[in-house]
């Protein structure tokens, strides 16, 4: 059951966040409305079943409204499966200039020591090239594989930015 509610969540957290554009906005959308010139972190714990696993989502250059947190922030809660025993919280929701080296790396799209979804925007018209990575921390192998999976599934579904995943 864990597995399944991680799924959809995932799927659902990947498609909004990164695949599919943020808020719903096009490539050109974002553009006009400005990017922020750095990245976004954004962690969001899940508690269920005696676990806890914390999703992370960096994001180069994401929309500059974005980074407010109270905004973004219960966009990505309402997210989280209703009626299941999952308890959903966002744990940081920041934009900076620098990340640590380790997410820098999952950029530049280097192996890690977890598996995870390296997404690459290379953005169309106006649009700024675009990277992002995501994670989960807390889950086994087999789970983040299965996330990586999860997040390529999502964005051949709902891929509005032309963006490509790579399982790593």
């Amino acid at each position: 059951m864990w597995r399944v509610i991680v799924v959809v969540l995932v799927l659902t957290f990947a498609a909004y966040r990164i695949i599919g554009g943020g808020a719903g906005k096009s490539g050109e959308t974002q553009a006009a409305a400005g990017l922020y010139d750095g990245y976004m972190e954004v962690r969001m714990l899940m508690q269920g079943e005696q676990r806890e696993v914390e999703l992370v989502a960096i994001e180069e250059r994401p929309p500059a409204g974005d980074c407010e947190k109270g905004v973004t922030g219960a966009r990505l809660l309402g997210l989280c499966p209703a009626g299941s025993q999952l308890s959903c919280k966002i744990k940081s929701l920041e934009c900076s200039r620098e990340i640590e080296p380790r997410y820098r790396r999952m950029l530049e799209g280097q192996p890690a020591s977890v598996h995870y979804a390296h997404v690459q925007v290379d953005g169309g018209g106006t649009a700024a090239p675009r990277r992002a990575v995501m994670l989960g921390w807390g889950m086994t192998e087999q789970e983040s594989q299965m996330l990586c999976s999860a997040v390529q599934t999502s964005a051949s579904k709902n891929n509005r930015l032309g963006g490509k995943v790579t399982c790593i």
